[in-house]
């Protein structure tokens, strides 16, 4: 089998050649190759050590930099593109699913290397200059079958040595639209809890990924839904995100909801936009039903306690400040509106203060927990009218911020005679939420009439 390569892997597999060792282009490249999917990932290996490797090729003028010396790997640079060269390796690990191997062997033989990776997926070696497929675990065999298989003979070894593995097998299975080996995802639940030992930037960056798995490749949203239950069947979910599976088996209404609330929030994601805040929001917009129905017997107040708690999750898991605050910015509002009864001039002073991004975030979110119910399909009310009113509001010029305002504070002070103050504010934001219903006071004129007025 041969398979296309940049000219520039050639050029560097000769290098390496002349000075006495082959180069194979390995895991991601040569997988996505043999399925005909794009090639994304440009990882290199051979047995040369890598201090070696990157004195041969700064000698030849090739820039590289060391990126791991404890897993012997370096970035080489050549061209336009950035090659992850590792050297062949043997790997032992401690108790617990820290990620990190307590000890590393380099000159490892290329079947020791091929079974220390984690899938037999990403398991195989394409020889460059030889032009040969090298399948030391298997993995072609599971390409064929669409299956994500252990390298070992005994999945345990695999999933209990590095935590991270359970969550990248999710996400493999996701993105590729393969189905989980019943021994691999039988190890995966016996060794779940070894994610707790996984830094929390590395359990986001997996997160990340899995919830946008569906557009890595083009597959459809269901790859999703299929990654966040396979975490579910395991208990990789509920040991990273316990508030999400605390909802599993509290039922809900039977006429608006065909799901319990655990497994509503992840039909919701997977009809969310494929984007990492309305995915995330999607995920999390129910999270405080388990919390409310055990206080109250009820669900009342569970967009509000949602939010405070979806904060507290996102933080442990290290996202941005501005993810956090967005996110939960939508929870605390997903009940708004909910029939859509709402009459028009709420709308508009709600999406003044919100702002055009967040109502139409606020709109993708009401349709994904609709969609995500699994009892109501199609057109969601509320979400087209909201859209509709917000689309009048900026055809006809309304603010949608204080800054889209025809005055500063400057002037509402000149107005009224008013010092510095937190009144100045006051007033600017009851301009705002008066010109949302009415656009064409948004003039310094009728400004200051209006400003005027409310300062008697």
């Amino acid at each position: 089998m041969t398979i296309p390569l940049p000219t520039e892997l050639t050029a560097l597999a000769r290098i390496f050649r002349d000075a006495g060792f082959p180069l194979y282009a390995v895991g991601g490249m040569v997988r996505n190759a043999c399925l005909g999917l794009p090639v994304q990932d440009m990882d290199v290996a051979s047995p040369m050590p890598v201090s070696e490797a990157r004195a041969l090729l700064e000698a030849r003028g090739v820039a590289c930099r060391e990126k791991g010396a404890f897993f012997g790997t370096l970035d080489i640079e050549l061209g336009e593109y950035t090659f992850e060269y590792a050297s062949f390796r043997a790997e032992e690990y401690g108790a617990g699913g820290a990620h990190r191997p307590g000890a590393v062997r380099f000159g490892a033989t290329l079947e020791e290397d091929a079974f220390r990776r984690d899938f037999t997926v990403n398991a195989l070696y394409y020889d460059i200059l030889g032009q040969r497929l090298i399948d030391p675990t298997g993995g072609l065999a599971d390409l064929k079958a669409r299956i994500i298989r252990a390298t070992s003979p005994d999945p345990n070894v695999i999933l209990r040595d590095d935590g991270l593995r359970v969550l990248r097998m999710a996400r493999f299975a996701a993105e590729l639209g393969f189905s989980v080996e019943p021994g691999t995802l039988a190890a995966a639940r016996a060794n779940a809890a070894g994610v707790l030992d996984i830094s929390a930037e590395r359990v986001r960056e997996e997160l990340d990924k899995l919830l946008l798995a569906d557009i890595r490749y083009g597959l459809g949203r269901e790859r999703v839904l299929c990654g966040l239950s396979t975490l579910a069947e395991t208990g990789a979910l509920a040991a990273v995100l316990p508030e999400i599976a605390a909802g599993a088996g509290i039922a809900q209404r039977p006429e608006y909801h065909a799901y319990d609330v655990q497994e509503h929030m992840l039909h919701a994601c997977a009809c969310a936009r494929p984007e990492r805040v309305a995915r995330l929001a999607a995920l999390l917009h129910d999270v405080g039903k388990p919390v409310a129905f055990r206080e109250t017997g009820r669900m009342l107040g569970h967009d509000a306690i949602g939010a405070n708690i979806s904060r507290e999750m996102l933080a442990r898991l290290k996202y941005p400040n501005a993810v956090k605050e967005e996110v939960a910015g939508l929870i605390r509002w997903h009940m708004f509106d909910l029939n859509g009864n709402a009459k028009e001039s709420t709308l508009r002073r709600r999406f003044a203060g919100w702002g055009a991004a967040f109502t139409l975030a606020l709109a993708d979110l009401r349709e994904a927990d609709v969609h995500g119910s699994g009892r109501i399909s199609g057109e969601v009310k509320s979400a087209l009218r909201w859209r509709a009113v917000l689309a009048r509001m900026q055809a006809e010029g309304a603010p949608l911020s204080e800054a889209e305002l025809c005055c500063t504070g400057a002037d509402i002070m000149g107005w009224l005679n008013l010092p510095p103050s937190p009144r100045v504010g006051e007033i600017k934001r009851i301009l705002l939420l008066h010109c949302a219903c009415h656009p064409k006071d948004n003039c310094r004129a009728r400004l200051g009439q209006v400003a005027k007025d409310i300062g008697k």
